[in-house]
């Protein structure tokens, strides 16, 4: 009846609109009569408008793959924000949002098309995507991803089987694989699935780095989503995905020109696949995978984002700056209380009561299965962050070092004379987290503890072969030799660099160039690296290192960013065979030896005999003389800073590497499970005595 009246009215008034001013009440009559329809018009229109709202439902499913809780977490909060935005935008519609995780997520349910007599229901699939080694969705949904792509090179499976559906993509990774190929890859193939299945894009794929606060990257993409929404409530028909391709580029062009100057968002927009297209899924991806564009920079940002200092500083972390740090050592205080020193007191006669643990770059260009740190940190390639100076880190680190130090003064057991010795730092360990070698100006910052009278044990990860050979003299320099293979190498150290096995070796050549002690670490983990020690032995003639540790790796307790567990820990017999092993190949019993263990840390030190002077080995060093050669400024050699080795920390001696100056003192639970005779025969080797005695 209203469209009825409409149109007699509009037919009325253009009649008396052609009979011109003679008929002015009739024309009065007809205006009349089109205001009236208009207003009914009107009101129809937003009647309809409120039938269609009430007429939708809709189900939102936000799926997510996690693997240290990233993505869970972000899927939480984005089903939040959904169920606020409805509230406020949409309150008459019906609304379902269901987290759901993918590793138990039923894919057929995908497919399953709303029944046509419970009226106009919208389905929406939201997908929160982590990224694995290589790029690889995490194991715990890799069977989704393979089912998903099945389903795209299935001829069995029409190509709208997904056009009843609505999504968008958000992937989590590391910007720095993006050179690999790797930045977020899984997501951009799940992506590429969906729009190869006819789905219809709430919005394109977006690329989340840990690299940059998480909020400001996933905002855009999360308002994209709600707008959307939004649309699809009050009955707007969205563009199929293949339809969307470059125009959502274009807004993202424009927005991107006007964002704030001093932040980078790095992302990604998916264009969309054509149905019954025939390219391959990983093809889609690729051109999924475009760079939102982000505007430059006017200054460096700071390396530690807020998330990174919360996360360091709740695991102890004193955070120097913008990219350093420093941490108390646990054998500095159990060397504090005589419960014994660390390995390099044991092998080189440090004093671990005055080592401060440090590092002027917490980012790092690996992601190593065995990281203590369980990824807590920031990863790069190259240096792209603002730099403090290396003095005011050194000063600070001090600073705070001693502050942590000052605080031990209450710990029962602490002797007086050790703790004020203490507050003087004579060793720097340069190994906390990140990779130190990395920070521009580390010659510098070398040279600044050298002047303190600080001694330097520099760890590198053996990716920076330059930076490597332009090093000035440090007391010890290592190289951390996690595989002997390129396969292993990438499966254990996880790098970012896709030439990392040339880098590998190169490292190990420039260390072959230093005149100042030169270290290889072996880090043992079970099921991953140990499998051939003749690869490790081929390796030593490239660096020809003094010394070569062996150690097994540190368990750090369960973490979403490790899968290792005890049962990874070799023990200490078993470095021990694993050393003899090694020195049994490539004829390196001829230069090597097996010089000094610490089995309290289940790790052993294989030394070249040139340390071995007159039958003993001459493993320590002398602090002093190596300031003394340093403040010359003339070329000097590993020997000519050596000391004779104790008798205690020699391999094979009674004390097994345990200074006898110390005591060594069992946990509660581990006596009382030795006198209930639950330790194992393993773990009873373990120990020079019987801890059911301790």
């Amino acid at each position: 009846l209203v469209l009825l009246s409409v149109k007699g009215a509009l037919g009325s008034g253009g009649a008396l609109a052609r009979a011109g001013a003679m008929q002015q009440p009739s024309r009065l009559a007809a205006a009349s009569g089109v205001a009236l329809a208009l207003g009914a018009s009107v009101a129809y229109c937003a009647w309809s408008s409120r039938r269609r709202r009430s007429a939708c439902s809709m189900r939102v499913r936000v799926l997510y793959g996690s693997i240290t809780g990233t993505s869970q977490k972000w899927a939480a909060s984005l089903a939040g924000r959904l169920c606020e935005h409805a509230g406020k935008e949409l309150p008459d519609m019906p609304l379902q949002v269901v987290v759901e995780d993918l590793t138990t997520f039923p894919i057929d349910s995908l497919f399953e098309k709303p029944q046509k007599s419970a009226g106009r229901q919208a389905e929406i699939v939201l997908v929160l995507m982590s990224t694995h080694s290589d790029g690889k969705p995490p194991p715990t949904c890799e069977h989704f991803c393979a089912l998903l792509k099945d389903h795209v090179h299935d001829f069995r499976v029409d190509r709208d089987a997904l056009a009843h559906l609505h999504f968008a993509v958000l992937g989590f990774g590391s910007s720095d694989y993006e050179a690999a190929g790797h930045f977020c890859t899984a997501a951009t193939e799940v992506d590429a699935a969906f729009a190869a299945l006819s789905a219809v894009r709430l919005s394109g794929a977006a690329r989340v780095s840990d690299t940059l606060e998480t909020e400001p990257q996933l905002a855009p993409w999360r308002s994209r989503v709600l707008d959307g929404i939004r649309r699809l409530a009050v009955g707007d028909a969205l563009l199929p995905a293949a339809a969307q391709e470059g125009a959502e580029d274009e807004e993202d062009a424009e927005s991107a020109g006007e964002s704030d100057s001093d932040s980078t968002t790095v992302g990604s927009e998916a264009g969309g696949a054509k149905a019954g297209a025939a390219d391959d899924v990983e093809e889609l991806a690729e051109s999924c995978a475009g760079t939102v564009g982000s505007s430059l920079q006017a200054a460096p940002r700071e390396m530690v984002t807020k998330r990174h200092r919360e996360q360091l500083t709740k695991e102890g972390y004193k955070i120097i700056g913008s990219h350093s740090a420093v941490k108390l050592c646990r054998w500095t205080k159990h060397q504090l209380r005589g419960r014994g020193g660390c390995y390099k007191h044991s092998f080189y006669g440090i004093s671990s009561y005055q080592c401060m643990e440090a590092t002027p770059s917490l980012a790092c260009a690996n992601k190593c299965v065995f990281c203590w740190r369980h990824h807590k940190n920031p990863t790069g390639t190259e240096w792209k962050w603002k730099m403090d100076e290396p003095d005011a880190i050194v000063a600070e680190g001090i600073e705070a070092h001693q502050r942590m130090i000052r605080e031990c003064k209450g710990i029962p057991g602490v002797k007086k004379e050790r703790w004020e010795a203490a507050m003087n730092v004579r060793h720097c360990a340069l190994s906390l987290v990140g990779e130190p070698i990395m920070y521009p100006r580390i010659n510098d910052f070398i040279m600044e503890l050298h002047r303190r009278k600080i001694s330097t044990f520099l760890v590198t990860n053996a990716q920076f072969p330059e930076a490597i050979e332009n090093l000035v003299p440090v007391t010890q320099l290592y190289v951390s030799v996690d595989a002997g293979t390129k396969e292993a190498l990438k499966a254990v150290d996880r790098p970012i660099f896709t030439d990392f096995w040339e880098r590998y070796l190169d490292s190990l050549r420039s260390l072959a160039k230093k005149n100042q002690r030169t270290t290889y670490r072996l880090t043992l983990v079970k099921d991953h690296n140990m499998a051939n020690a003749a690869d490790y032995a081929r390796l030593v003639a490239l660096g020809d290192p003094d010394f070569i540790e062996i150690k097994s790796v540190t368990f750090c307790g369960e973490s979403k960013a490790s899968s290792l567990t005890m049962g990874n820990v070799p023990w200490h017999e078993e470095v021990k065979e694993f050393s003899e092993l090694m020195l049994s190949h490539e004829g390196l019993a001829e230069n090597y030896e097996l010089a000094c263990e610490h089995q309290h840390s289940n790790i052993v030190l294989i030394a070249h005999r040139r340390f071995k002077i007159q039958g003993h080995w001459h493993t320590w060093i002398d602090y002093d003389r190596f300031h003394e050669l340093v403040a010359q400024g003339s070329a000097f050699r590993a020997l000519d800073y050596a000391l004779p080795t104790p008798e205690w920390a020699v391999y094979g001696a009674k004390e097994h590497g345990f200074d006898p100056a110390d005591v060594r003192v069992l946990h509660n639970r581990t006596k009382k499970r030795a006198k209930e005779g639950l330790l194992s025969e393993a773990q009873l080797r373990q120990y020079n005595f019987d801890p059911a005695k301790a």
